[in-house]
């Protein structure tokens, strides 16, 4: 591709673009649900104008309530490991806006980004969209990555939806297999008040052209809402009934393995860096996928190898291991279930000796579950330092930190995120662990404080 010389936008002007028609509508935007306020039809019609850019790969969709992310990029990573061209579109990014659109696991180049959204504003601003309807500002970005995508011949692209998928932007790229992680109760005031609710809003993502889906167990109510709401005909695989995943994790916990047994009694193997038991069962059921993608580009018989060395593969900021010695884990935490994950690691990382002990640095907004983290990690972890996040609309106070010195713990208040990260470390020997845990912004603050890569999902030099 020959890139325009004399670009019109900077890169800071051409993201700013990208929320033109949301910023111009928001004052007429009614008070209600995503079927009310969106109006995904018109990134459909924006890919139409554009000449249908994401018919020309294989593209999986991901929804689900939980682990979207982690899903895509193991799904990226396995298809990859397969010897395809693959694309990645995630959201939200944590330093570098580009981190949303992938390529090989790379970030797409600011000045390719530059040269896209200008075709796709161009197009987008002909469209006569009413003062009162907008075009998502994913949707527009969709639309960026499939013209990228489509420019540099991908086999086969993974597109990460946002909370629901029948009334979500990026749904409407076409889209032949789609990926389910667990659906729960979420986002009730956008979505809807109960879970068939939300369910239905998720099972949107099984459209006319959608052939099959690969999903994390469900609840009944959710399994009742996919089997009314699938096109006839789709093939459906679900863990735990149509392939199954044994985890096992190694001596030294350097390496999780996952061994995937699919119905037709092949097997697959999957190698990865020390995880926790759901990040390892995330990979099975993108295995799952990917073994699909095979199908459809291979045939009928195509498998997958007998093992899948993704032992380079980096979740960025998901339960990654930033340091060694000491053992410092960042994540992005803030309720009792998924503090449960991260409690559990740490305990298993003291077991094997890997860290004598553990401290934490804690970032929860005063609106999110502040005891129920704490609850979690109180056997694990000595001393906590709380601390907030360069979020200006996100609110942090001390009440967690009073609250943990009632109840005996070692803690302290320092709002100041660089502070705080400084006088933890300045507090843990090379033998001890760290766990630096709150909301996404101040994982980005941690990974920006300890300059850690976010370009790439794979480590580089090992």
């Amino acid at each position: 591709m020959g890139l325009e010389t004399g670009q019109r936008y900077t890169t800071r002007e051409a993201i700013s673009l990208i929320y033109e028609w949301l910023n111009r509508a928001r004052p007429l935007l009614p008070d209600g649900p995503d079927r009310v306020v969106r109006h995904p039809e018109w990134t459909g019609r924006l890919l139409a104008e554009l000449g249908n850019p994401d018919a020309a790969a294989f593209n999986v969709a991901v929804t689900g309530s939980k682990g979207k992310g982690s899903n895509a990029i193991l799904l990226a990573a396995i298809l990859q490991c397969l010897g395809l061209r693959v694309g990645l579109f995630t959201s939200p990014h944590l330093i570098d806006f580009m981190e949303r659109i992938r390529l090989g696991g790379q970030v797409m180049p600011e000045a390719v980004f530059v040269h896209w959204m200008t075709q796709v504003y161009d197009e987008a601003r002909r469209l006569p969209v009413p003062p009162s309807q907008y075009i998502g500002p994913v949707g527009l970005l969709a639309c960026v990555a499939a013209l990228w995508f489509a420019d540099e011949q991908t086999d086969v692209n993974v597109f990460e939806l946002g909370r629901g998928a029948l009334h979500d932007d990026v749904n409407q790229v076409r889209h032949e297999g789609a990926l389910l992680t667990p659906v729960f109760l979420e986002h009730a005031r956008e979505l809807g008040p109960t879970l068939p609710d939300v369910a239905r809003e998720k099972a949107g993502v099984l459209r006319t052209e959608t052939r099959w889906l690969v999903s994390h167990p469900q609840s009944e109510t959710v399994q009742a809402v996919l089997n009314r709401c699938g096109p006839p005909g789709t093939d459906t695989q679900l863990l735990g009934c149509d392939f199954s995943a044994r985890v096992d994790s190694r001596p030294g916990g350097d390496e999780t393995r996952v061994w995937v047994r699919f119905a037709a009694g092949d097997e697959t193997c999957i190698r990865l860096p020390g995880v926790p038991d759901f990040l390892a069962r995330n990979a099975a059921v993108a295995a799952a996928a990917a073994r699909q993608v095979a199908k459809e580009r291979w045939g009928h018989e195509a498998l997958l190898p007998d093992e899948i060395d993704l032992r380079r593969v980096r979740l960025p900021g998901r339960m990654e291991v930033i340091a060694r010695r000491p053992l410092v884990l960042v994540d992005g935490t803030v309720h009792r279930e998924t503090a449960l994950h991260v409690g559990a690691w740490a305990a298993s990382a003291t077991r094997r000796g890997s860290a004598r002990r553990f401290g934490a640095v804690l970032a929860i907004p005063v609106d999110k579950d502040g005891m129920g983290v704490l609850g979690a990690l109180q056997e694990h972890v000595q001393w906590v330092v709380w601390t907030g996040a360069s979020n200006p609309h996100l609110r942090f106070d001390d009440r967690f930190c009073r609250a943990a010195l009632a109840l005996g713990m070692r803690s302290e208040w320092v709002p100041d995120v660089a502070q705080a990260l400084d006088a933890a470390w300045a507090r843990v020997d090379p033998a001890d662990g760290l766990l630096l845990l709150g909301t996404q912004s101040f994982v980005a603050d941690v990974m920006q404080h300890f300059a850690i890569d976010t370009r790439t999902i794979w480590r580089l030099g090992e």
